[in-house]
């Protein structure tokens, strides 16, 4: 569903030369933990250039894949998941009852477990605004895992220790090192130190953090990066509940490997993702999507205020187009799209960029093709438009929340490493979400008949309903309140 199940060149160059290097750096183990297994996003970018080169070499991808013997994300999960030895029961202990979390779930946190001791973790820029201007209930507390990486530096005696390891791993079987693809790089060795040094802090810091405090379970929602990979396999070690919360649409290689406890999902269609990667069943629990649950509470504004904002007819059909990080000539294709749209087709479309998406779309716009106004929530404007149009954002599934029709965008897209490399941005195609535009003219088509059909819009709505639900756990109890429940039955 969310891509991977074909497993192509580039998964198998990514996460093959994953494999050489969790198993060659494997001597690097600070306190009971593989190093390596920490730095793989970062390996992740600096591999980027190689497997970019590679991925059209037939004959080097398949003499690749009999020298590692990945057919699948499955098999990739099982060889890189290396969990660390279990030292400890933590998690049977009573008296361990503080929950450490990711500073994002702060309000899931006081909603729920107002009356518990709860340690927020902040560690990156998205903690910190979700915890600015909280009052914070009397158990709860916040560990900056920022400031203290800023203040630790590692005793002389461990870092000598790794640079012998560091060396011996750099000289021997000179063969290996001098001719592998990645490790004979001029920039390797320095960017292996570095990442090393700021792993070992980590670790300690980490680690330290649970044995001081008598923390009993830890949730957060990604594996990928800092805190959450070490975490991750610190649970492991100690014998703690680790849940990965979902907390965005994900993807291979915001995942995979995973060394989690547990996995509170969206719905049915990450269960199934989820499972096809080897996960046990066991491990998923469905819960709906905490980030999601309170959108609601920022709608004020109502369609005619925005209708009013605009100066625009009430009868027209209303398109919100959102934008996503794709290379310009994508963005700018689709603007094309909809500026043929709306010559043929009585009807406004309105442009909400991403956050991070810094084009201009000013040669585009017209009286019928506008910027999203100023003022307005994103929710709002959602809820004032009759289509959400996207590729693969989240925002379609947040217009189907509000009971709006999705239209799924499909151009031809390039590859990309980061963002296009296994099928992910086809998902709401895949899925039937919606309308299905591959080109102007079929976009044009589609918004006359929306026009014209009797029906037919209910009909696109009723799609988008078929994949909220499979997509989204529903019902009147929320997200924050199945998650407590799940806790609940775990802790006992």
């Amino acid at each position: 569903m969310y891509g991977g199940d074909e497993f192509n060149a580039h998964l198998l160059l990514r996460y093959g030369y994953t494999k050489d290097f969790v198993e060659w750096f494997a001597p690097l183990v600070y306190r009971g933990v593989e190093l390596p297994l920490n730095m793989l996003r970062a390996y992740h970018v600096f591999i980027r250039d190689i497997v970019d080169k590679q991925r059209e070499n037939h004959n080097l991808v398949e003499r690749k894949r009999k020298e590692w013997g990945f057919q699948s994300m499955k098999e990739v999960q099982v060889a890189l998941q290396r969990l660390p030895d279990k030292v400890r029961d933590w998690g049977q202990a009573k008296d361990r009852n503080i929950i450490l979390m990711c500073g994002q779930f702060v309000d899931m946190a006081i909603s729920q477990y107002s009356d518990r001791k709860v340690m927020l973790l902040h560690s990156n820029p998205y903690d910190l605004r979700a915890l600015e201007g909280k009052k914070l209930p009397p158990g709860f507390s916040v560990f900056s895992v920022h400031e203290q990486l800023l203040q630790w530096k590692m005793p002389k005696d461990v870092l000598i220790s790794v640079e012998e390891i560091l060396m011996n791993r750099a000289t021997s079987r000179d063969s290996y090192t001098a001719q592998h693809e990645v490790f004979s790089h001029p920039r390797f060795n320095e960017w292996m130190r570095g990442q090393t040094n700021q792993a070992l802090i980590l670790v300690k810091i980490l680690d330290d953090l649970l044995v001081k405090y008598p923390i009993g379970m830890i949730l957060d929602h990604s594996e990928l990066i800092y805190p959450g990979s070490i975490l991750a396999l610190l649970a492991r070690k100690h014998g703690l509940p680790f849940i990965n919360v979902q907390n965005h649409l994900t993807s291979d290689a915001s995942i995979i490997p995973s060394r989690a406890t547990h996995y509170a999902v969206w719905g049915p269609y990450m269960r199934e993702w989820l499972s096809e990667r080897g996960v046990s069943g066991e491990q998923i629990w469905e819960i709906g999507s905490l980030r999601l649950e309170n959108n609601a509470k920022s709608i004020g504004k109502t369609r005619e205020d925005l209708l009013a904002y605009y100066q625009l007819p009430e009868q027209r059909l209303l398109i919100t187009y959102t934008t996503e990080c794709y290379v310009s000539e994508i963005n700018y294709q689709l603007m094309a799209w909809f500026e043929q749209l709306v010559k043929e087709q009585p009807v406004i479309v309105i442009v909400k960029a991403h956050p991070s998406d810094r084009m201009s779309y000013d040669d585009y716009l017209s009286d019928r093709i506008l910027l999203s106004p100023h003022g307005f929530d994103l929710q709002e404007i959602l809820n004032a438009s009759d289509i959400v149009a996207t590729i693969s954002s989240t925002t379609a599934l947040e217009g189907a929340m509000l009971g709006k029709g999705i239209l799924a965008l499909q151009p031809k897209l390039p590859y990309d490493y980061h963002i296009n490399y296994n099928g992910y941005p086809y998902h709401l195609s895949k899925a039937g979400a919606g309308i299905i535009a591959k080109s102007a003219q079929e976009l044009s088509s589609e918004a006359g008949r929306l026009l014209q059909e009797s029906g037919y819009y209910q009909q696109v709505v009723d799609k988008g309903q078929m994949y909220l639900n499979h997509t989204m756990v529903m019902g009147t109890e929320s997200p924050s309140e199945r998650l407590r429940r799940f806790i609940d039955q775990l802790r006992g």
